[in-house]
């Protein structure tokens, strides 16, 4: 079987995939030049992936788009795969690309979110009604990353269950491989990581460390990444002399410093699908107090691998803080069970074989 892995995004996590297929079965991983995919990337791929990329247009220009598009047609009638795996859909005009592929490739969609987060201008801004209608028609079977996001997904799409496959989402220990630099903070700190809109609940973050600081004034606290004005959150700071803001989209050799400096990190979410903080956390041997919202906890065992609090729970969110950093010893525990947990349950090599699986499935290659 031959299968083409095709991604405008997630490079890190398109990286894992390919390289855990690519020890079962032939694998081409399609990715754009000039976005986001970088050498560190391409120098982490198997020798068994075929890599090929193609220039993704930004832009609304028809000449631009059909040029784009012409060429990942060209490159599915090339290699004429079984397997067309698209993530998130593909592109928002990749209908087009469906249309005009070999009748026999097969197509499998993952989509990491069933609906838009709140606040996500980004996503919010852009229509991709059409793609989603019309990827209908040629998707033979979706997959989400948690059990509880099938019935979301189905009813967002308007679909039905039986199309639809729950494989969780896999650990991120390729960080490490692409770490440069030491921690940025030593002595640990509670972290707040990934894009700031307002799904992410940091209003909640803040106001938990308010709490904290009444009983442990010495403990830090790190607000790493971009999105939304931070000015309406910082405002609510008691003290600012205790935090350490880094508001910029961070750089992927930066990312694993970061964890590695992190004690414990806290996903306050008022709303989500799923998370990539968490696996990535993990990975670092990190236990994480999050909000028990969407497939949180799927991939969350409450009190072996961190904590699962309510939304909008401050309260909560500080009492859990305090317990993990004046119980090292249980924290430890957590973070060993954590990792543990990503190597099996969230190992790359199992999610290769449940992703074969859907392949087969589809392909009617019910032998593997």
């Amino acid at each position: 079987m031959k299968v083409l892995l095709f991604s405008t995004q997630w490079p890190e996590y398109m990286v894992e995939l390919a390289n855990a297929l690519a020890k079962k079965t032939k694998v081409v991983l399609m990715v754009p030049e000039n976005h986001r995919f970088q050498e560190e990337h391409r120098s982490l791929l198997s020798a068994e992936v075929k890599l090929v990329t193609f220039r993704l247009v930004l832009f609304k220009s028809i000449r631009q788009n059909f040029r784009m598009l012409s060429s990942i047609v060209r490159t599915l009638w090339s290699e004429r795969p079984d397997i067309l795996h698209v993530q998130a859909n593909g592109h928002r005009l990749f209908y087009w690309v469906a249309f005009a592929k070999p009748f026999k490739t097969k197509i499998v969609n993952t989509i990491h979110d069933p609906e838009k987060h709140a606040g996500d201008k980004l996503s919010l801004a852009i229509d991709d009604s059409s793609v989603v209608r019309l990827m209908r028609l040629f998707t033979k079977k979706y997959i989400v990353h948690g059990p509880n996001l099938v019935s979301e997904l189905a009813h967002s799409y308007r679909i039905d269950e039986k199309r639809i496959v729950s494989i969780p989402h896999g650990h991120f220990e390729i960080y490490k491989r692409l770490q440069k630099g030491q921690p940025v903070q030593p002595d640990g700190f509670v972290l707040f990581f990934g894009r700031i809109w307002k799904y992410k609940g940091l209003e909640y973050f803040i106001r938990a460390a308010n709490i904290v600081h009444k009983s442990m004034p010495d403990v830090q606290f790190c607000i790493a990444g971009k999105g939304e004005s931070l000015g309406q959150y910082l405002k609510e700071i008691d003290h600012p002399g205790r935090f350490l803001i880094i508001n910029e989209r961070i750089p992927i050799e930066r990312v694993g410093a970061i964890f590695e400096s992190a004690a414990v990190v806290v996903l306050p979410y008022i709303e989500a699908t799923q998370s990539g903080v968490i696996p990535l956390a993990y990975a670092y041997r990190k236990p994480v107090i999050a909000s028990r919202v969407g497939a949180i906890s799927d991939v969350v065992v409450d009190s072996e691998t961190g904590f699962l609090v309510e939304p909008k729970s401050p309260g909560q969110i500080a009492d859990k803080i305090v317990y993990l950093l004046q119980s090292p010893a249980e924290r430890k525990r957590m973070g060993d069970s954590a990792y543990s947990y990503a190597m099996n349950e969230l190992s790359w090599d199992r999610i290769a074989d449940k992703t074969l699986e859907v392949y087969n499935e589809v392909t009617g290659n019910r032998n593997g």
